[in-house]
């Protein structure tokens, strides 16, 4: 296991190296620069305003350069220095995360337990009316856009019924229960994206592993029906579910742009919604390499889970 974990840690770095090129080129080709968002439409008539710009931005560098530069400074923990709020992107990164974090956790936490609930009760009956009634209300959750959702949750829980404010801006010092208070809506809405896919794969899972010899033979040996199901048949149903948790972890972290813009939410999502707007390079290299980090720390985490679920799994 610990030579597994070695390897994975390598694979890991390299991956993350791989990502860190693919981002900057992606970034490089997109139309305009930082210079051109802050000067606008003088950027010639101040005697080479422009070119002074990029020179002090470092932008007339080699792309090769520039490349090499930010993965070097990232190698020692240097973000680098967001343009656009001309301060260090680190902490702005670190207060984003937070903000994200306080939003993605409860949200996952409770799209696992029901989609677990709800998946093991549908297996249990399968083709049922509850199962249809579990299939019919996950997938209408799951295909409904989050900003369409979100704007019924703010029209009939804020404008009619007033039990919830309908914006999800923060301030610290506030408490458990401000935050609850005020995160309600948007945490419902995430739940509700990401609840489907969770409790298809745990329904399916469950099926298949009910269908196994050792399951029929636990129940011949007159073993307890919510024994069998919890104990045998569960835990090694999880496996598929794992994979599908590990990419929602990393899908909460920067894929809820449009939940954080209905309900106004200084996420992670809506940072890297404003380095696009304000051509911040560094700020959006930043933001999007820590993305991937959390999608490819989150499978890390998924192969460990494998392991801890099923003791049959051995990595070399």
């Amino acid at each position: 296991m610990l030579k597994y974990l070695i390897r994975r840690m390598v694979l890991l770095a390299m991956t993350l190296v791989g990502i860190s090129a693919m981002i900057f080129l992606i970034v490089q080709i997109l139309p305009g620069d930082a210079a051109d968002q802050i000067l606008e439409a003088w950027v010639e008539s101040e005697g080479g305003a422009h070119d002074q710009l990029r020179a002090q931005l470092g932008l007339d560098r080699p792309w090769y350069e520039q490349y090499f530069g930010w993965l070097w400074d990232i190698m020692h923990g240097d973000l680098g220095r967001s343009f656009a709020m001309d301060a260090p992107i680190a902490p702005i990164l670190v207060e984003r995360l937070g903000f994200s974090l306080r939003l993605a956790i409860p949200a996952l936490l409770i799209s696992v337990m029901l989609s677990i609930v709800l998946g093991v009760i549908a297996a249990i009956r399968p083709n049922s009316f509850v199962d249809n009634a579990i299939t019919v209300i996950t997938l209408t959750g799951v295909s409904v856009p989050a900003f369409v959702s979100g704007s019924l949750f703010i029209l009939i829980f804020a404008a009619w019924l007033q039990w919830l404010p309908s914006t999800s801006s923060l301030s610290e010092g506030e408490g458990f229960f401000h935050w609850a208070y005020v995160l309600a809506m948007p945490v419902a809405v995430l739940t509700l994206e990401s609840l489907a896919h969770l409790t298809r794969i745990t329904r399916s899972s469950m099926i298949e592993v009910l269908k196994t010899p050792y399951v029929r033979t636990a129940r011949l040996k007159g073993l307890p029906k919510r024994l069998v199901i919890y104990k045998h048949a569960l835990r090694n149903a999880m496996l598929p579910t794992v994979t599908v948790i590990a990419f929602n972890i990393g899908w909460m972290l920067g894929g809820v742009v449009l939940v954080e813009q209905v309900f106004s939410y200084p996420g992670l999502g809506s940072l890297v919604l404003f380095s696009i707007e304000q051509r911040d390079t560094p700020l959006l290299q930043a933001s999007m390499f820590f993305v991937a980090a959390g999608y490819c720390v989150a499978n890390l985490l998924a192969d460990v889970g494998y392991v801890l679920l099923d003791p049959r799994i051995r990595y070399s």
